[in-house]
């Protein structure tokens, strides 16, 4: 089950480590009316073993990074994500969210006790196995203005922005 939270900025990032802190998860509804209570989650030091860091929930192709810490709180989880250096798929993406460009974030886990609401589901507890950086669908056109101004430089982010571009144009008209 893959939980996408709302877009949160950025805590900090650092050029020189490719290190960003952001928020990865919230206690605010999700699009289909389902909360995560981030305090329910039951594996961070398993996780932490193996904190792959996916591109778009992408589990066929290599890591973009790995995370260094979680900080779990009552409404929120901070991950620090440390991107891959020599990677230039994995530093084009650290770039556009350090840019402000990408925002959004979103976890891929298992559910293990959920209690139904109103408007969906309350995750209580759960486990970790991987968060992504992802896309803010909403708004394709940054995306391609990000690319117009030569900030995405590997050929395989390029080809996949656009692909996402046209298929969202598609789903939109």
């Amino acid at each position: 089950m893959i939980h996408q939270s709302p877009p949160m900025p950025r805590l900090d990032a650092d050029p020189a480590t490719l290190v960003i802190r952001s928020v990865i998860s919230t206690s605010d509804p999700d699009r289909a009316g389902d909360v995560i209570v981030p305090s329910g989650m039951r594996n961070r030091d398993e996780f932490l073993k193996n904190p792959v860091v996916l591109w778009a929930h992408q589990r066929a192709l290599p890591p973009i990074g790995v995370c260094k810490n979680l900080d779990v709180r009552p409404d929120r989880i901070i991950a620090e994500t440390q991107f891959a250096k020599g990677v230039p798929f994995a530093e084009d993406v650290f770039r556009l969210y350090a840019q402000g460009i990408l925002r959004a974030w979103s976890i891929g886990f298992v559910p293990r006790r959920t209690v139904p609401t109103r408007h969906g589901q309350r995750i209580d507890d759960w486990d970790l196995l991987e968060y992504s950086a992802v896309p803010v669908p909403e708004n394709p056109g940054a995306l391609t203005l990000a690319m117009q101004k030569g900030m995405v430089s590997d050929p395989t982010l390029k080809r996949w922005l656009v692909q996402s571009v046209d298929v969202f144009s598609k789903l939109v008209v």
